[in-house]
Protein backbone atom coordinates (compact mmCIF):
# COMPACT_ATOMS: atom_id res chain seq x y z
CA UNK A 1 0.00 0.00 0.00
CA UNK A 2 2.92 2.63 0.73
CA UNK A 3 4.65 1.62 -1.95
CA UNK A 4 1.46 2.12 -4.25
CA UNK A 5 1.42 5.71 -2.28
CA UNK A 6 4.48 6.57 -3.00
CA UNK A 7 4.41 6.15 -7.42
CA UNK A 8 0.47 7.96 -6.87
CA UNK A 9 2.43 10.93 -5.64
CA UNK A 10 5.27 11.13 -8.51
CA UNK A 11 4.48 13.39 -10.97
CA UNK A 12 6.56 11.39 -13.51
CA UNK A 13 4.11 8.36 -13.16
CA UNK A 14 1.00 10.62 -13.08
CA UNK A 15 2.05 12.22 -16.22
CA UNK A 16 2.41 9.27 -18.52
CA UNK A 17 -0.77 7.76 -17.56
CA UNK A 18 -2.52 11.01 -18.02
CA UNK A 19 -1.28 11.08 -21.36
CA UNK A 20 -2.05 7.14 -22.32
CA UNK A 21 -5.68 7.34 -20.60
CA UNK A 22 -6.59 10.68 -22.40
CA UNK A 23 -4.93 9.18 -25.74
CA UNK A 24 -7.01 5.43 -24.89
CA UNK A 25 -10.20 7.45 -24.12
CA UNK A 26 -10.18 9.54 -27.38
CA UNK A 27 -9.59 6.61 -29.50
CA UNK A 28 -11.85 4.77 -28.40
CA UNK A 29 -14.83 7.07 -27.28
CA UNK A 30 -14.84 7.91 -31.21
CA UNK A 31 -15.71 4.01 -32.43
CA UNK A 32 -18.60 3.77 -29.34
CA UNK A 33 -19.83 6.99 -30.63
CA UNK A 34 -19.41 7.19 -34.38
CA UNK A 35 -22.53 5.00 -35.10
CA UNK A 36 -24.63 5.88 -32.21
CA UNK A 37 -28.08 7.86 -32.77
CA UNK A 38 -28.35 8.25 -29.60
CA UNK A 39 -25.91 10.93 -28.01
CA UNK A 40 -27.13 12.13 -25.11
CA UNK A 41 -27.67 8.69 -23.84
CA UNK A 42 -24.13 7.73 -25.18
CA UNK A 43 -22.81 10.99 -23.30
CA UNK A 44 -24.78 9.36 -20.11
CA UNK A 45 -23.24 6.24 -20.29
CA UNK A 46 -19.41 7.54 -20.42
CA UNK A 47 -19.64 9.83 -17.52
CA UNK A 48 -21.10 6.99 -15.52
CA UNK A 49 -18.48 4.38 -16.31
CA UNK A 50 -16.18 7.14 -15.64
CA UNK A 51 -17.41 7.95 -12.59
CA UNK A 52 -17.41 4.40 -11.30
CA UNK A 53 -13.77 3.96 -12.81
CA UNK A 54 -12.28 6.68 -10.78
CA UNK A 55 -13.55 5.46 -7.50
CA UNK A 56 -11.21 2.60 -7.66
CA UNK A 57 -8.46 5.20 -6.51
CA UNK A 58 -10.28 6.24 -3.55
CA UNK A 59 -8.40 4.06 -0.68
CA UNK A 60 -5.35 5.47 -1.35
CA UNK A 61 -5.89 9.02 -0.44
CA UNK A 62 -7.38 10.60 2.85
CA UNK A 63 -11.42 11.07 2.55
CA UNK A 64 -11.71 14.89 2.51
CA UNK A 65 -15.19 17.13 1.80
CA UNK A 66 -16.07 20.38 1.98
CA UNK A 67 -19.61 21.17 3.34
CA UNK A 68 -18.93 25.11 2.79
CA UNK A 69 -22.12 26.67 0.79
CA UNK A 70 -20.07 28.93 -1.21
CA UNK A 71 -18.07 25.70 -1.88
CA UNK A 72 -21.44 23.81 -3.13
CA UNK A 73 -22.92 26.54 -5.23
CA UNK A 74 -19.44 26.99 -6.84
CA UNK A 75 -19.24 23.47 -7.59
CA UNK A 76 -22.93 22.96 -8.99
CA UNK A 77 -22.44 26.05 -11.26
CA UNK A 78 -19.37 24.14 -12.37
CA UNK A 79 -20.72 21.36 -13.16
CA UNK A 80 -23.53 22.68 -14.91
CA UNK A 81 -21.28 23.82 -17.48
CA UNK A 82 -19.08 20.66 -17.28
CA UNK A 83 -22.59 19.03 -18.26
CA UNK A 84 -23.11 21.40 -21.12
CA UNK A 85 -19.27 20.77 -22.70
CA UNK A 86 -19.94 16.90 -22.32
CA UNK A 87 -23.29 16.58 -23.75
CA UNK A 88 -21.61 19.02 -26.54
CA UNK A 89 -18.56 17.27 -26.86
CA UNK A 90 -20.18 13.97 -28.01
CA UNK A 91 -22.33 15.59 -30.96
CA UNK A 92 -18.47 17.16 -31.64
CA UNK A 93 -16.61 13.63 -31.66
CA UNK A 94 -19.35 11.77 -33.30
CA UNK A 95 -18.73 13.90 -36.74
CA UNK A 96 -15.42 15.45 -36.92
CA UNK A 97 -12.11 13.19 -37.13
CA UNK A 98 -10.32 12.54 -33.75
CA UNK A 99 -7.43 14.28 -34.62
CA UNK A 100 -9.11 17.26 -36.03
CA UNK A 101 -11.10 17.54 -32.37
CA UNK A 102 -7.88 16.86 -30.49
CA UNK A 103 -6.71 20.31 -31.94
CA UNK A 104 -9.83 22.13 -31.29
CA UNK A 105 -9.82 21.27 -27.77
CA UNK A 106 -6.79 23.39 -26.93
CA UNK A 107 -8.82 26.39 -27.60
CA UNK A 108 -9.75 25.87 -23.86
CA UNK A 109 -5.89 27.33 -23.01
CA UNK A 110 -6.92 30.32 -24.68
CA UNK A 111 -10.41 31.27 -22.97
CA UNK A 112 -8.45 30.29 -20.13
CA UNK A 113 -6.17 33.17 -20.60
CA UNK A 114 -8.95 35.74 -21.74
CA UNK A 115 -10.61 34.78 -18.29
CA UNK A 116 -7.52 35.30 -16.12
CA UNK A 117 -7.26 38.42 -17.59
CA UNK A 118 -10.61 40.16 -17.78
CA UNK A 119 -11.74 38.43 -14.46
CA UNK A 120 -8.93 37.78 -11.70
CA UNK A 121 -6.69 40.65 -13.58
CA UNK A 122 -3.92 38.71 -14.73
CA UNK A 123 -1.29 40.48 -15.78
CA UNK A 124 -1.14 40.94 -19.33
CA UNK A 125 2.03 39.20 -20.79
CA UNK A 126 3.83 38.89 -24.06
CA UNK A 127 4.48 34.77 -23.70
CA UNK A 128 0.84 34.25 -22.77
CA UNK A 129 -0.39 35.89 -25.54
CA UNK A 130 1.94 34.98 -27.81
CA UNK A 131 0.82 31.23 -27.24
CA UNK A 132 -2.98 32.24 -27.32
CA UNK A 133 -2.42 33.23 -30.50
CA UNK A 134 0.00 30.21 -31.53
CA UNK A 135 -3.00 27.84 -30.70
CA UNK A 136 -5.69 30.09 -32.35
CA UNK A 137 -3.49 30.71 -35.71
CA UNK A 138 -3.22 26.98 -35.39
CA UNK A 139 -7.02 26.19 -35.42
CA UNK A 140 -7.36 28.47 -37.93
CA UNK A 141 -4.72 27.01 -40.39
CA UNK A 142 -6.66 23.62 -39.84
CA UNK A 143 -9.72 24.91 -41.65
CA UNK A 144 -7.85 27.16 -44.05
CA UNK A 145 -8.40 25.03 -47.66
CA UNK A 146 -7.80 26.33 -51.14
CA UNK A 147 -7.80 30.26 -49.91
CA UNK A 148 -10.75 29.87 -47.54
CA UNK A 149 -11.63 28.75 -44.12
CA UNK A 150 -13.93 26.27 -44.33
CA UNK A 151 -15.70 25.56 -40.53
CA UNK A 152 -19.11 23.60 -40.25
CA UNK A 153 -21.27 23.60 -37.09
CA UNK A 154 -19.40 20.59 -35.28
CA UNK A 155 -16.50 22.86 -35.28
CA UNK A 156 -18.43 25.64 -34.00
CA UNK A 157 -19.65 22.97 -30.96
CA UNK A 158 -16.23 21.82 -30.34
CA UNK A 159 -15.38 25.33 -29.80
CA UNK A 160 -18.42 26.19 -27.81
CA UNK A 161 -17.48 22.84 -26.04
CA UNK A 162 -13.87 24.52 -25.06
CA UNK A 163 -15.63 27.88 -23.77
CA UNK A 164 -17.52 25.51 -21.39
CA UNK A 165 -14.91 24.05 -20.13
CA UNK A 166 -12.70 26.84 -19.43
CA UNK A 167 -15.43 28.54 -17.81
CA UNK A 168 -15.97 25.04 -15.42
CA UNK A 169 -12.52 25.13 -14.82
CA UNK A 170 -12.36 29.08 -14.09
CA UNK A 171 -15.48 27.95 -11.47
CA UNK A 172 -14.18 25.48 -9.57
CA UNK A 173 -10.36 26.67 -9.54
CA UNK A 174 -8.93 25.49 -6.30
CA UNK A 175 -12.10 23.31 -5.53
CA UNK A 176 -10.23 19.62 -5.64
CA UNK A 177 -8.37 20.37 -2.93
CA UNK A 178 -10.86 20.65 -0.47
CA UNK A 179 -12.03 17.06 -1.55
CA UNK A 180 -10.67 13.85 -1.67
CA UNK A 181 -9.45 13.72 -5.05
CA UNK A 182 -10.83 10.75 -6.51
CA UNK A 183 -14.25 11.49 -5.00
CA UNK A 184 -13.81 14.92 -6.44
CA UNK A 185 -13.52 13.49 -9.89
CA UNK A 186 -16.26 11.14 -9.52
CA UNK A 187 -18.80 14.37 -8.86
CA UNK A 188 -17.85 15.49 -11.82
CA UNK A 189 -18.74 13.05 -13.72
CA UNK A 190 -21.93 11.59 -12.23
CA UNK A 191 -23.20 14.98 -11.55
CA UNK A 192 -23.41 15.52 -15.19
CA UNK A 193 -24.49 12.31 -16.06
CA UNK A 194 -27.74 12.85 -13.94
CA UNK A 195 -28.04 16.43 -15.18
CA UNK A 196 -28.09 14.71 -18.84
CA UNK A 197 -30.26 11.67 -17.37
CA UNK A 198 -32.70 14.73 -16.00
CA UNK A 199 -32.70 16.66 -19.92
CA UNK A 200 -32.64 13.60 -21.66
CA UNK A 201 -35.88 11.88 -19.70
CA UNK A 202 -34.97 8.46 -21.21
CA UNK A 203 -35.86 5.61 -19.53
CA UNK A 204 -33.56 3.33 -18.49
CA UNK A 205 -34.43 0.88 -21.18
CA UNK A 206 -32.95 2.96 -23.67
CA UNK A 207 -29.54 3.25 -21.82
CA UNK A 208 -28.60 -0.07 -21.50
CA UNK A 209 -30.11 -1.23 -25.09
CA UNK A 210 -27.80 1.70 -26.54
CA UNK A 211 -25.18 0.35 -24.20
CA UNK A 212 -25.35 -3.53 -25.25
CA UNK A 213 -24.44 -2.88 -28.78
CA UNK A 214 -21.95 -4.28 -30.84
CA UNK A 215 -20.10 -1.00 -29.43
CA UNK A 216 -19.84 -1.81 -25.98
CA UNK A 217 -16.49 -2.43 -25.80
CA UNK A 218 -15.75 0.59 -26.74
CA UNK A 219 -18.11 2.33 -24.40
CA UNK A 220 -16.48 0.40 -21.14
CA UNK A 221 -13.12 1.22 -22.29
CA UNK A 222 -13.49 4.89 -22.83
CA UNK A 223 -15.37 4.87 -19.80
CA UNK A 224 -12.91 3.25 -17.54
CA UNK A 225 -10.62 5.90 -19.03
CA UNK A 226 -12.12 8.50 -18.53
CA UNK A 227 -12.12 8.68 -14.61
CA UNK A 228 -8.10 7.87 -14.36
CA UNK A 229 -7.79 10.67 -17.15
CA UNK A 230 -9.23 13.73 -15.35
CA UNK A 231 -7.42 12.22 -11.98
CA UNK A 232 -4.09 11.66 -13.16
CA UNK A 233 -4.05 15.24 -15.34
CA UNK A 234 -5.26 17.36 -12.01
CA UNK A 235 -2.67 15.02 -9.96
CA UNK A 236 0.38 15.77 -12.19
CA UNK A 237 -0.54 19.27 -12.31
CA UNK A 238 -1.08 19.43 -8.49
CA UNK A 239 2.73 17.83 -8.06
CA UNK A 240 4.64 19.05 -10.78
CA UNK A 241 5.32 22.28 -11.82
CA UNK A 242 2.86 23.26 -14.39
CA UNK A 243 5.41 25.02 -16.72
CA UNK A 244 6.76 21.98 -17.52
CA UNK A 245 3.92 19.42 -17.23
CA UNK A 246 1.23 21.15 -19.45
CA UNK A 247 3.15 20.81 -22.65
CA UNK A 248 3.59 17.53 -21.72
CA UNK A 249 0.20 16.38 -21.05
CA UNK A 250 -0.26 18.37 -24.44
CA UNK A 251 1.26 15.62 -26.30
CA UNK A 252 -1.59 13.34 -26.31
CA UNK A 253 -2.67 15.79 -29.05
CA UNK A 254 0.00 14.87 -31.24
CA UNK A 255 -0.15 11.15 -30.52
CA UNK A 256 -3.68 11.18 -30.89
CA UNK A 257 -3.15 12.69 -34.58
CA UNK A 258 -0.38 9.67 -35.48
CA UNK A 259 -2.86 7.53 -33.90
CA UNK A 260 -5.72 8.21 -35.33
CA UNK A 261 -4.06 8.04 -38.71
CA UNK A 262 -3.50 4.46 -37.69
CA UNK A 263 -7.29 3.29 -35.81
CA UNK A 264 -9.36 5.59 -37.72
CA UNK A 265 -7.64 5.92 -41.16
CA UNK A 266 -7.58 9.35 -40.70
CA UNK A 267 -4.83 10.24 -43.50
CA UNK A 268 -5.90 13.19 -45.05
CA UNK A 269 -3.93 16.35 -44.44
CA UNK A 270 -2.03 14.27 -42.12
CA UNK A 271 1.65 15.93 -42.29
CA UNK A 272 -0.13 19.32 -41.33
CA UNK A 273 -2.06 18.71 -38.50
CA UNK A 274 1.47 16.87 -37.09
CA UNK A 275 2.60 20.41 -37.92
CA UNK A 276 -0.03 22.25 -36.49
CA UNK A 277 -0.07 19.63 -32.90
CA UNK A 278 3.52 20.24 -32.49
CA UNK A 279 2.59 24.14 -32.76
CA UNK A 280 -0.02 24.10 -30.39
CA UNK A 281 1.89 21.98 -28.34
CA UNK A 282 4.26 25.03 -28.27
CA UNK A 283 1.87 27.18 -27.85
CA UNK A 284 1.09 25.30 -24.72
CA UNK A 285 4.03 25.95 -23.00
CA UNK A 286 4.48 29.98 -23.70
CA UNK A 287 0.64 30.06 -21.92
CA UNK A 288 2.40 28.50 -19.21
CA UNK A 289 5.69 29.56 -18.72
Amino acid sequence: MELIKTILNSWQFNTILAVIFAVLYVQTYKLAVKDTKKEAIATIIWEFLGGLSVLLLLPFFSFKFSIDPKVALLFLAANIFYTLNDRIKTTARKNLEVSTFSIIDQLSKVFLIIYGIALFHNPIIATKLIGGALIILGNIALFYHKNKLVINKYVLLSILASFFMATALIIDVDISKRFNLPFYVMLTLMIPALFNYAIERCPLKDITNEFNTERKKYYIISGIASGPMIFFTIRALQLGQVAFIAPLLATAVLLNVLIASIVHKEKTHLIKKIILAVVIITGIYLTVI
